[in-house]
């Protein structure tokens, strides 16, 4: 039995939140673990431990996501564990000083490199700060976690030195997914009064969302009832996303909420006609195995690791073929025999990917035996 120490500073937004959260409830369930320890703010992690099957306790921080005083402050939070443990960062934001993390050097999860792309200035500043505090995290750790073999072929290719260390555990998809989606009258309460297209990603401009907008748009004029629904959180790019809907007379037809809980937010998903999926950069791409599961169609860009992660349940178009998207999606809504087929792939396809067998051999990754650091 271990101790383990989670970088939990924060448990909710996008997809790494959803992977924290999921993978600390699967991570108590393997019996390997008789105490978790919770680095993050105290009331955020509240009903995250509710969900743990083993004794939690929480060390409070208010250091938020990419904060530069982890490094330097970790050895103290640490010190209050009191005991010998293993510890997982579950980004690369983490601490890499010898005399931060007691014991074996720390597992350390690195979703993607999508912190150093970009070329806008802000992008690029971006990636100064980035590079070498990911360097330094991946060469300090025992094993470094990524979630696809695209991610894998990345990370080896631009950190050579640490290809041999990296371990790929795809993500799971939450069993709420897959349950009973509420009654259709959750969706008028949040603007949606008729048939919908769907995307959930965070407004930022590598998801893409522009691609979704005009899809929607040349679908428009045909339904006048058909609205896009985009769910995700907000930042700046939104504004963006909003002239170009209004540049296309469709803003007025489009809902666009920050976030939801599970169980509405698996409504949204089953109600929709159809899951658009245009994303440029992604480590793994979870949200379109969570409409799958919900008994939604994919239509997604062919760009990696997309098609490694759907198999061959989603329809795959070309990346920016906007009208190809429309196409798909008006195929979808008329031709009844090949929707089921799409349905019924995407349903087995969801049903591989299980947050207990990540939180297994995640598990095993951490408990193995390694020298002290």
């Amino acid at each position: 039995m271990t101790t383990l120490l989670v970088d939990a500073r924060v448990p909710f937004g996008s997809g790494l939140g959803r992977h924290l959260r999921e993978m600390l409830g699967a991570l108590s369930r393997t019996g390997r673990f008789d105490e978790i320890v919770l680095v993050g703010p105290t009331a955020d992690l509240a009903p995250v431990r509710a969900t743990m099957t083993v004794p939690t306790r929480v060390i409070d921080c208010a250091c938020g996501r990419y904060d530069p005083r982890i490094p330097f402050a970790w050895a103290r939070l640490a010190a209050q564990v009191g005991r010998p443990h293993r510890t997982w960062f579950p980004n690369w934001d983490g601490a890499w000083q010898r005399g931060a993390v007691a014991g074996t050097a720390p597992v350390t999860t690195l979703h993607d490199l999508i912190q150093l792309e970009g070329a806008t200035p802000r992008e690029r500043l971006r990636a100064m700060v980035a590079a070498p505090w990911m360097r330094r995290m991946l060469a300090a750790s025992r094993v470094v976690v990524t979630v696809s073999e695209t991610s894998r072929e990345a990370i080896a290719a631009r950190f050579p030195e640490v290809a041999h260390k990296v371990q790929v555990i795809p993500n799971g998809v939450a069993s709420a997914f897959f349950a009973a989606i509420e009654r259709r009258e959750v969706l008028q309460k949040l603007g949606i009064t008729g048939p919908y297209l769907l995307t959930v990603a965070n407004k930022k401009p590598h998801k893409n969302l522009e691609m979704a907008i005009r899809a929607f748009a040349r679908l428009a004029p045909v339904d006048a009832a058909l609205q896009l629904v985009m769910v995700g959180e907000r930042f700046p790019h939104l504004v963006s996303l909003q002239h170009l809907a209004r540049d296309l007379g469709v803003w007025d037809r489009m809902v666009e909420v920050e976030t939801l809980p599970d169980a509405r937010l698996a409504t949204v998903y089953g109600f929709a006609e159809a899951f658009l999926f245009p994303s440029r950069q992604e480590g793994f791409g979870m949200v379109a195995l969570e409409a799958m599961a919900a008994g939604t169609p994919v239509v997604a860009v062919d760009r990696a690791p997309i098609p490694e992660v759907v198999g061959g349940a989603a329809v795959l178009v070309s990346m920016d073929d906007d009208a190809a998207m429309a196409a798909a999606v008006a195929r979808l809504r008329v031709d009844a025999t090949w929707r089921a087929d799409r349905v019924a792939a995407g349903r087995s396809r969801a049903a591989e990917f299980t947050w207990e067998r990540a939180g297994d051999v995640l598990a095993a990754v951490l408990c193995a035996d390694a020298p002290a650091w």
